[in-house]
């Protein structure tokens, strides 16, 4: 096992029970989740997710990383991350991410997806890494650009969240193209 994952400023690691707490402070946030499909969440809600992340941790053979997101200089819990691998597509692994409101515009976000893109490809040897955000989540288009997610699909009506139909942007990159370094950070998605 190759976790918990470190970053010049974070740390990522399996989710404890006691992190419940510190989730729910950006789980709770309508502005933070204004762009997922779900939340805000109730206390009940928080702590059944962290439950499932770590029920999800123990799994063999693991198929989901779901990982809290620590900043190292203060050790306080700003987030969570993951890798998902997937059933129809097991060497394939979507990415996914939120942030405390308090942790954005920090250059954050790019620092753990790049982070999870390489455990993805040195560790787990998938061979595609995709990604879906919101056309008007702007924050999180840029994250996949800079860590080379390169533009896929334009995907209308891909669910539904609160009650209205969404759009979604897919972006992915290779293994091929990590390993070939062919694609500069910026010219992705």
């Amino acid at each position: 096992m190759h976790l918990p994952i470190e970053t010049d400023r974070l740390i990522l690691r399996d989710f404890q029970a006691e992190d419940w707490v510190q989730v729910h402070t950006y789980a709770r946030d309508p502005e933070v989740v204004r762009h997922v499909d779900w939340g805000p969440n109730s206390e009940e809600e928080t702590r059944a997710f962290v439950d499932w992340a770590m029920a999800a941790g123990r799994e063999r053979p693991r198929k989901v990383y779901e990982l809290a997101v620590v900043f190292k200089p203060t050790g306080t819990l700003v987030g969570g991350a993951a890798l998902r691998l997937g059933d129809q597509d097991p060497l394939g692994a979507e990415l996914g991410y939120t942030l405390h409101r308090l942790a954005w515009g920090q250059g954050l976000g790019t620092e753990l997806a790049r982070a999870l893109v390489q455990f993805g490809f040195q560790h787990l040897e998938v061979r595609w890494v995709w990604a879906k955000c919101r056309p008007e989540n702007i924050g999180s288009y840029r994250v996949l650009k800079k860590v080379g997610l390169r533009f896929e699909e334009y995907i209308q009506n891909d669910g539904t969240s609160r009650g209205r139909l969404v759009d979604s942007f897919l972006c992915g990159l290779t293994r091929q193209e990590w390993l070939q370094a062919s694609v500069r950070p910026g010219t992705g998605c």
